[in-house]
């Protein structure tokens, strides 16, 4: 149990937020019912940090995560995203001056946006995460893609290094200020320019009541103002801080002249995110009422329903609105146009993950779309399917 917030050391307040139960790994690929419906959960107990704003889950254990299955998390075979990722890449590479530089990307994952970096004009990329390994780094990025299968440390940053990468990273770090200042000493030390880091947006979770953008995972989230808030108290200097993919993400950057101090949210933004935070339970029993109603009236008629969105947000909607006594039954599977999920079943229901071609063979009355993002290509691929008639409806 994290007793005081990981960003400031604050004690932490009492939780304005529990969701029980959820499976740990969003990214996780399951090879059969059994071993999706056996795998490992834990709890979301959410918690406001009076001084600083992060806000982050309580009862966070690392202990219960295990990575050394298979993961599949790349977002890349869609084209919206693959065209946001081009589009931030290549604004980052012109602006930052990162064209032939060398570039540290800290929790690459599976190197997809390295890629994307060394497309975009950049020199060469060393990739530092845990579970990237160099037999992960395709053949013909070898010579300009290092692979360091590592936690980040400082010292990973070799001089004349030209900035510091941190996507969808700093929400799954349960020290954040320790890593915050590792971030901000491996950026002086090699003599970068700039963090570019980007998060989930906390702020539109909680104005939506998306409790479906709760991962296990994540176990501190950030709006704008807690995510400049966060990176000026670890020492990093005018960090400029924006919205990004129709609100969904933040995206910070920030230079390596400031001075660490002790981090505080502006009064008037925190009793803001304080009565946002204070809402927030509310909007999810709205909504989980609502999409239970909506389940139930497709069962009743027998009218299947397929999920589209076969990573985390999927996985966390299933399984509190379709879990336990209270589930409606109407899901009868989950699309997925990533081939590393197809033929896999997902954690904790154990509802089988399908290509969209194989919608033909029992075509659904209505689709479920986790993101509106995604809604004119899914449109798109129903259509050019032949399943025009098939309802689209986004969460």
């Amino acid at each position: 149990m994290l007793n005081r917030c990981p960003a400031c050391d604050a004690p932490a307040s009492d939780p304005f937020f529990s969701a029980t139960g959820l499976p740990v790994h969003g990214t996780a690929v399951l090879p059969d019912p059994v071993s999706a419906r056996s795998v490992a959960t834990g709890d979301q107990v959410l918690v406001l940090c009076e001084r600083c704003g992060l806000v982050f889950n309580r009862d966070f254990d690392p202990g219960l995560l295990d990575y050394t299955g298979d993961h599949e998390e790349s977002q890349h075979h869609s084209p919206r995203f693959a065209a946001y990722a081009a589009e931030i890449t290549a604004d980052w590479v012109a602006r930052f001056g990162l064209a032939g530089r060398h570039v540290v990307e800290v929790g690459c994952g599976s190197g997809d946006f390295a890629a994307e970096l060394l497309g975009a004009g950049v020199g060469r990329v060393t990739g530092i995460d845990p579970h990237f390994v160099p037999q992960r780094v395709r053949p013909e990025l070898a010579d300009r893609l290092t692979a360091v299968p590592a936690e980040f440390a400082r010292d990973q940053v070799e001089p004349d290094t030209a900035a510091l990468v941190c996507r969808h990273t700093l929400e799954h770090i349960p020290d954040l200020a320790v890593f915050g200042a590792e971030l901000y000493a491996g950026l002086r030390r090699g003599g970068g320019r700039a963090l570019l880091a980007e998060v989930p947006d906390l702020g539109r979770i909680l104005d939506e009541g998306a409790f479906w953008d709760l991962q296990y995972e994540h176990c501190s989230y950030f709006t704008p103002a807690t995510m400049r808030t966060f990176l000026t108290g670890v020492g990093f200097s005018d960090p400029q801080v924006r919205l990004t993919y129709a609100d969904q993400y933040v995206v910070a950057e920030a230079g390596p002249d400031g001075t660490p101090g002790a981090p505080e949210l502006e009064p008037h933004l925190r009793e803001a995110l304080r009565s946002a935070c204070r809402d927030f339970a509310t909007r999810v029993s709205d909504q989980v009422g609502r999409w239970r109603e909506w389940l139930g009236g497709r069962a009743a008629t027998g009218d299947e329903v397929v999920v589209w969105g076969g990573g985390a947000k999927g996985l966390t909607f299933l399984n509190v609105v379709e879990g336990g006594a209270e589930g409606t039954g109407a899901v009868g599977a989950v699309v997925d146009i990533n081939p590393g999920l197809q033929g896999r079943f997902m954690g904790g229901l154990g509802l089988p993950i399908r290509a969209p071609k194989d919608l033909l063979d029992s075509p659904p009355r209505s689709v479920l779309l986790m993101n509106p993002v995604y809604t004119g290509e899914v449109r798109a691929t129903l259509d050019e399917l032949g399943l025009g008639s098939t309802e689209l409806l986004a969460v």
